[in-house]
């Protein structure tokens, strides 16, 4: 199953990078450079991926986070938060508003697409549990 990944990002050349190299490993890849056309998209459409910048012109990265985690299709999107904000506070807020991964920048690309295949490897497979 090809996995969608959408790449919120507003620096072109990190955007493109990521993109390039998530698309060299056969992966379905949407990319938005600010957060209104982020969520625009989102809206329509369900990602198993969402790579995240947190400073985005528009709309923020905390928006966008909260807006992937409250749609109930979007349960099982993965978040990887991509930002220069690297205070503890940032980052506990960010999984708090339900972001999986937080990668501060500069960020180490083979680190975030090791964290990407990991994901994907994880959502081919089934989890069940059975209760006593």
């Amino acid at each position: 199953m090809v996995k969608k990944i959408m790449i919120v990002e507003d620096d072109k050349d990190v955007n493109d990078l990521i993109a390039y190299n998530l698309r060299k490993e056969d992966f379905y890849v949407e990319q938005a450079f600010d957060g209104l056309s982020a969520q625009e998209r989102i809206r329509k459409e369900s990602f198993n991926i969402v790579i995240l910048d947190i400073m985005l012109p528009g709309i923020d990265g905390f928006d966008i986070c909260k807006l992937i985690k409250d749609d109930p299709r979007n349960f099982h999107t993965f978040i990887i938060v991509v930002s220069a904000k690297s205070h503890e506070q940032d980052k506990l807020y960010a999984h708090l508003l339900g972001a999986d991964c937080y990668l501060s920048k500069p960020f180490n690309l083979a680190s975030l697409l090791s964290t990407v295949r990991e994901i994907s490897a994880n959502l081919d497979k089934e989890f069940l549990v059975k209760s006593r």
